[in-house]
């Protein structure tokens, strides 16, 4: 079985999150779409229009969440889905690489997938490849590991190709949830295909992505997710705990059922997400 939260975006996220089962998450989802977005949050938590504002603004908001998870420490890989024929996306609009090696077949395809080996897409294909302790010699995929001692700095080597039809202005790094690195193509392709050295001196992660200049849609592409961890720990954030913690309360006062055994069925649940959100937040070793 494979439990995939179809977007980010969710009421419910941080409740199916702190269940210990959520396989992967929607990134490039449906409410980006060939023409346009869908440019809200039905049956989910709005964004804040000021700072995620216009088009692109529902797609960012689904980044920001996504990088919020990987900011606890939780290791979700990234999806994609496009609801063909029950919205105006053709099949394989919003879609999902999935690196397999010799064994391509349908087994190894999930297992891959659940080890986060992906690049997710409704525009550009980046095929990346990191270079650092650990990694094999043809370069690390998304979804792997380095390990540092503590105190040690570790860096990392980015070897990235690109094959678009959307104008494209410049790639980024992202380090952490926030933007490491922005280079622009000519500078990319200059440098053989190379991104800039990312360095850590703590545990983290880092993916790289690409938007393009479409003026209706969100039209994107992303690596899954590089970990690293200095000391073999974990990099869990104070302010992305509590980021869920919040939205559970708020999520609890929403609540309105008149049946009193289902009302108190449901807040079992939220008292344990409760519970394992306020732990992430006990936990913290970065704000």
């Amino acid at each position: 079985m494979h439990v995939d939260v179809e977007k980010p975006f969710w009421w419910d996220v941080p409740l199916w999150v702190a269940t210990g089962q959520v396989d992967s998450i929607g990134l490039a989802n449906n409410h980006q779409q060939l023409a346009g977005m869908l440019d809200n949050e039905a049956w989910g938590k709005p964004r804040d229009k000021s700072l995620f504002p216009g088009p692109h603004g529902n797609g960012r908001w689904s980044q920001h969440i996504y990088y919020q998870l990987l900011n606890c420490g939780l290791r979700i890989p990234p999806s994609a889905g496009s609801a063909s024929g029950v919205l105006p996306n053709p099949v394989g609009y919003n879609r999902l690489y999935v690196h397999c090696g010799p064994q391509f077949d349908w087994d190894t395809w999930w297992q891959n997938l659940r080890r986060g080996q992906v690049v997710v897409t409704n525009g550009p294909l980046l095929r990346p490849r990191v270079f650092g302790p650990g990694a094999p010699p043809e370069g690390a995929l998304p979804g792997h590991v380095f390990q540092a001692d503590a105190g040690q700095e570790l860096e990392l080597n980015i070897a990235l190709d690109l094959a678009t039809r959307d104008k494209i202005e410049y790639l980024e790094i992202i380090q952490d949830g926030q933007r490491a690195h922005e280079v622009r193509l000519d500078k990319w392709a200059e440098a053989g295909g190379k991104l800039p050295p990312v360095k850590f001196t703590h545990s983290g992660w880092l993916l790289v992505r690409a938007v393009t200049n479409h003026p209706r849609t969100f039209r994107f592409a992303s690596t899954g997710p590089y970990y690293v961890e200095i000391g073999y720990q974990r990099r869990i954030s104070r302010q992305a705990a509590q980021f869920f913690l919040d939205w559970v309360q708020e999520r609890t006062e929403r609540i309105r059922l008149d049946d009193a055994d289902q009302r108190q069925a449901v807040l079992k649940l939220h008292e344990s997400a409760r519970a394992f959100w306020e732990k992430k937040v006990a936990e913290a070793n970065a704000e």
